[in-house]
């Protein structure tokens, strides 16, 4: 039905509010640190970035070289050419606003799939509650491109439904979301395959569906049927991308490989890692980290409960579904079929061991319009209105100090003060083949990476617990209270000289040991 005045009024001033705290929570990304924060993906990409610039080569021979893909470099380096922006600013200062603007292609997704306007606003409200959401998009990384090209790409896959009487308007959808897709598997190589793995498994799911109840049995027929043909066009673009676009995959592709056997003989031997140990400790207590992740657990059980009540309601009571919940249902199954392969591979310690966390923040793209789907038939009070608007100002305050990892409340913190840089810079300029110690955690490195790059001079940054044999180390106030944090002593300098001091950063050297047998 055509929507009334007072509909797209309301409409346009809820993406107006959507954006908003989207920008707010950019912002806020931003100011909290000044402008100096960094982490080890932003600072590895970053540098990245810079490794491209100044080669004026999408694949450099450089060992700084993304090795996941291009498209987010390529990007970077075409904004920065226009604008004349720095890369650190332009990670640092102007992508974490400009990710306000992916509140516009989820909301379309959310609308497309669910036939709704209101709870395409509210599973969209959700999603800017996610901490892990958040975290993605605002910091240095890939992630807020691959957002885009994800929600565009599922869009028009679901939008070309309805011309499949019109030949030309959907071939022209098809083409563009394959266009789209291929913009996630260049931007990143894992997550485009883990995409295309996705839209096989919604094809294998709906492919069972074909002899289901009426209500199922129509739109798993137009799925199958569609899905068929784009999972083939995607896994011959994931071929060519490996295969001849970009050959550095290549090597994470056979660290993917080897992830079976890896699993399969901690299995027979013991021995299996714990990727998770370490979650609570990085969180000044259990208790913080639980009420900082108690979106996450109400969306992961309450889109758990929707999605079983939606499929109940169809195979057993032979309701009627839509073709777009239907796509929505089966991708909420398919990441999450992910998300439990995940678990055994973060126990194989491949990939950073962080699978499982960086799946969530896929899958919560999925969840957010479940759980939305099932407040959209809650009819609260008006007191109870109160409470829920109360709950979700203190869901984004929450989400924004988790985004952020407070330093109050956590143990890994994202910023760096320019003094520190500067003890780096002197450090790496006036040192040969030497290994620095800076600090508890990577922190550090992290911001080198950001504002400088990599160490020169066959120098190297050491981070974590101090390894036997450096005779160089950085110390600033955040070192001293970081290392106090988490339990960690600081090395002992009792003998070591102080060969440069800005006031608030100093860099010790201990004494060149006497070779065994010298006069």
């Amino acid at each position: 039905m055509p929507a009334s005045h007072s509909d797209d009024s309301r409409t346009r001033w809820e993406l107006l509010a959507l954006l908003g705290l989207a920008l707010v929570a950019g912002i806020y990304f931003v100011l909290r640190y000044g402008g100096r924060w960094s982490e080890a993906d932003s600072g590895a990409i970053t540098q990245a970035i810079r490794v491209v610039v100044d080669s004026a080569q999408l694949i450099p021979d450089s060992s700084a070289k993304y090795q996941n893909g291009y498209g987010y470099q390529a990007v970077s380096v075409a904004i920065m050419a226009f604008t004349g922006l720095s890369v650190e600013t332009l990670q640092q200062m102007v992508y974490p606003l400009v990710s306000a603007v992916l509140v516009l292609p989820a909301w379309t997704l959310y609308r497309e799939l669910t036939g709704s306007s209101r709870v395409a606003s509210l599973a969209t409200l959700l999603l800017l509650l996610v901490p892990e959401y958040l975290f993605a998009v605002l910091r240095a990384s890939h992630e807020r491109l691959d957002r885009a090209f994800l929600f565009t790409a599922l869009w028009l896959l679901a939008r070309s439904v309805r011309f499949r009487g019109d030949p030309t308007r959907f071939t022209v959808h098809l083409g563009v979301a394959l266009l789209a897709s291929y913009g996630l598997i260049a931007t990143n190589g894992l997550f485009g395959m883990s995409f295309v793995l996705a839209i096989v498994t919604a094809l294998a799911i709906s492919w069972l569906a074909r002899r289901g109840p009426d209500g199922v049995r129509d739109h798993a027929i137009v799925t199958t049927r569609l899905l068929r043909w784009v999972s083939g066009a995607m896994i011959t673009l994931v071929a060519i991308f490996i295969l001849f676009v970009y050959p550095p995959f290549g090597v994470l592709l056979r660290i993917l490989s080897a992830i079976p056997g890896t699993l399969l003989r901690l299995i027979v031997n013991g021995g299996a890692i714990d990727p998770y140990a370490g979650v609570l400790t990085a969180w000044v207590s259990p208790v913080v980290y639980l009420l900082l992740s108690m979106v996450n657990i109400l969306m992961l059980a309450g889109s758990a409960l929707v999605w079983l009540w939606l499929g109940w309601s169809w195979f057993r009571r032979h309701r009627r579904s839509s073709v777009g919940m239907w796509m929505l249902w089966v991708l909420y199954a398919a990441f999450a079929v992910q998300g439990a392969v995940s678990l055994l591979s973060d126990r194989t310690g491949s990939l950073s061991g962080n699978v499982l966390y960086r799946v969530f923040a896929v899958f919560a793209l999925f969840a957010a319009p479940l759980v939305a789907v099932g407040l959209s038939r809650w009819h609260p009070r008006p007191w109870l209105r109160s409470v829920a608007v109360a709950a979700i100002a203190g869901a984004a305050a929450c989400a924004f100090l988790k985004s952020t990892l407070e330093p109050e409340l956590s143990n890994k913190w994202l910023f760096y003060t320019s003094a520190e840089v500067q003890g780096l810079r002197w450090a790496d300029d006036h040192q040969r083949n030497t290994q620095t110690w800076v600090g508890p955690d990577d922190r550090l490195v992290a911001a080198y990476q950001m504002e400088v790059g990599d160490p020169t001079g066959a120098n190297h940054w050491e981070a974590y617990d101090p390894k036997p044999g450096i005779q160089s180390f950085i110390v600033s106030d955040p070192i001293r209270l970081q290392s106090d944090r988490l339990g960690k002593e600081m090395p002992p300098l009792g003998t070591a000289n102080v060969v440069y001091d800005n006031g608030q950063v100093q860099l010790y050297r201990l004494p060149s040991p006497i070779a065994s047998g010298s006069p």
